[in-house]
């Protein structure tokens, strides 16, 4: 009697696997866990550093371009050519440096504030991470075509007040003149004025949250319920509806032609696919597409993948 006595006061205080391993849930261990994802993930994150810094480079360079553009029909009558680039000069409801920080730290917040249930390191680190490539790959993308190809905004006119020259201009009937030739305005904002194409607020804004929508697709695990709750497809919704109201926010205050914003969009979803898929080990397949891409354990594995 005594001899089952001890046999089952050892086996009660014996630890229970489903509770050592949700203890590797938890963030304890904070610092190790940062030191191995650095050592795996360095180059990566070298690699993004250095793309940052080519595209501040390229974005600071002048326009080495030279655009033509019409101003009159015939005899410096002053009638406007191509009126959509006429519309007046509006400031965008964002600018540039506010909705990259949208961008930025609102999926940062959503996924760091999902950690008080997934309680792991690994999908935080590599969450952001894929955040990161989504971002720098979209913007260097944009940036390269804006300063290479470009276009004239819907208010370029209005930032040129261009004044028509004594001499003719170019091409059929003469009307074709350039920025030099016929520009008075700010040099900034007529620098500016030839870059619609393509539209960086729209690259980023679904760079940034069309990877938050995919992060909370494949993390609520609407693939894999047979009927889940309809908060969870409001959830992942939201930031595609926030993303298509700061891109069409650009054509109503004449920032951007619709073909400027379109084009933005398919980079930015573009981009946060491959970010997702960089930091994750699927996208598609729902039973690893919110498995993280580092030195999880199988037990944490099992613990994303659904029941």
């Amino acid at each position: 009697m005594s001899d089952r006595q001890d046999y089952n006061s050892s086996t009660s205080t014996r630890a229970d696997p489903v509770k050592s391993r949700a203890g590797k849930k938890t963030f304890s261990g904070f610092g190790h866990n940062l030191v191995t994802f650095f050592k795996e993930t360095w180059r990566s994150i070298l690699v993004l550093c250095i793309m940052g810094a080519v595209t501040g480079g390229v974005w600071s360079a002048k326009n080495t371009y030279e655009r033509l553009f019409p101003i009159t029909f015939f005899s410096n009558s002053g009638d406007i050519v191509w009126t959509q680039f006429a519309y007046p000069y509006r400031e965008p409801i964002f600018n540039s440096l506010v909705q990259a920080l949208i961008c930025i730290l609102v999926p940062i917040v959503v996924i760091l504030f999902a950690q008080v249930w997934l309680r792991s390191f690994c999908d935080a680190a590599n969450g952001i991470l894929g955040l990161a490539y989504s971002l720098v790959t979209g913007t260097f993308f944009q940036v390269v075509i804006k300063k290479t190809i470009g276009g004239l905004r819907p208010h370029f006119l209005s930032v040129c007040e261009p004044v028509i020259p004594e001499f003719p201009g170019v091409g059929y009937n003469n009307i074709m003149f350039t920025i030099a030739e016929v520009c008075t305005g700010d040099e900034d904002k007529i620098q500016n004025a030839i870059q619609s194409f393509p539209s960086g607020h729209s690259e980023i804004a679904f760079a940034g949250f069309f990877y938050l929508s995919i992060w909370l697709f494949t993390h609520l695990k609407i693939q894999s319920r047979y009927r889940p709750g309809y908060w969870r497809m409001i959830a992942c919704v939201l930031p595609i509806l926030f993303a298509t109201f700061l891109s069409c926010a650009l054509v109503l205050t004449y920032n951007h032609h619709g073909y400027d914003v379109i084009f933005g969009v398919l980079l930015g979803v573009l981009t946060a696919i491959f970010g997702y898929r960089m930091a994750y080990k699927s996208v598609w397949n729902k039973r690893l597409n919110a498995i993280p891409s580092c030195h999880a354990s199988h037990e944490e594995d099992e613990r994303v993948l659904p029941k």
